[in-house]
């Protein structure tokens, strides 16, 4: 089978070579790239809150919320507990119950049974409750940033393969939807780098772009095998095991899809290197159906091949 050459394209990645180089994609979609810059250009508190990780997120909140209380609590004291109406001197520490009076300000619910006295103690709760109006409006935003962030949890097989295909081989992935949700309209790209000499006998790394027997399915409702016809067009025709690893290649698979719970378009990218590349094999449907009738998608063994014998 024959496969249509497609026009190279500019992934925007350099084509100099360096021998410590790693994967620039890594398998999980993020780029192997540290960024440097200066610090306040670099950073953006909301990228952050709806990036991080969800363990990070809360312990963040919960530090920032405990440390200004802290703080106001220690304001409260300089100024003079004996400022905030209700402090009982038999009970707990005046400093603790400066402590709580904060708590109850910062989060504007004020029980009552403390209240500010005199023009810089209530000076100092009013600003507190508008800085903790500021603060929660951040935190409810980027919570529901995170919860509202439509993310294409696609499941990649581990390996590429090349596996018999008609009365050729061909080069294959498998994916699966990771996620409940629907995903409708998915389209595939794939590109492949490797290195080669230039004129002046230097290492450059190059990039092609891979046509694939189908590039777009109506929906992903099992699991999806993308394949790279390996025709006479193909430009990996002649290239044995050992080229995928000495050309140091790298394979970039591109999905993007519509997510019809979010109702929004996402995306999701993957990368293959050279030994992650197994000749003849085939993969093994991860489905099956059931007693009742249903067909029983098993995502644990999505990517599992077994070996066979190549056209």
């Amino acid at each position: 089978m024959a496969a249509k050459k497609l026009p190279i394209e500019n992934l925007g990645f350099d084509n100099k070579i360096d021998n410590n180089r790693k994967r620039t994609i890594n398998q999980d979609g993020s780029f192997n790239i540290v960024r440097k810059n200066d610090f306040f250009r670099e950073f953006s508190l909301y990228r952050w809150g709806i990036t991080c990780k969800w363990s990070h997120y809360w312990l963040a909140v919960l530090f920032v919320y405990i440390s200004i209380n802290f703080l106001f609590a220690w304001i409260y004291m300089s100024i003079g507990y004996e400022n905030i109406s209700g402090i009982r001197l038999n009970a707990e520490p005046p400093y603790w119950q400066c402590f709580f009076f904060s708590l109850q300000t910062f989060t504007t619910v004020g029980y009552g049974g403390l209240h500010p006295q005199g023009i810089l103690t209530s000076a100092t709760a009013g600003f507190e409750a508008f800085l903790g109006l500021m603060t929660f409006a951040i935190a409810t935003g980027t919570l529901y940033g995170r919860y509202s962030r439509p993310i294409a949890r696609l499941r990649y097989s581990p390996n590429a393969i090349i596996a018999p295909f008609k009365d050729i081989n061909a080069l294959m992935f498998v994916i699966a939807n990771d996620n409940k949700g629907n995903l409708v309209e998915v389209t595939a790209k794939l590109n492949i780098s490797w290195k080669e000499k230039d004129a002046k006998g230097n290492d450059i790394r190059k990039f092609e772009r891979l046509p694939l027997e189908y590039e777009k399915i109506n929906m992903l409702a099992l699991t999806w095998t993308i394949v790279h016809p390996i025709g006479e067009e193909s430009f990996i025709k002649n290239w044995t095991e050992n080229d995928f690893i000495e050309k140091d290649v790298e394979l970039f698979l591109f999905i993007t899809s519509y997510d019809d719970t979010f109702a929004q378009t996402v995306h999701s990218r993957s990368s293959f290197v050279g030994h992650e590349i197994v000749y003849g094999a085939k993969f093994i449907r991860p489905f099956h159906v059931n007693e009742a009738g249903e067909t029983v998608l098993e995502l644990s063994k999505v990517g599992n091949y077994e070996n066979t014998q190549l056209n």
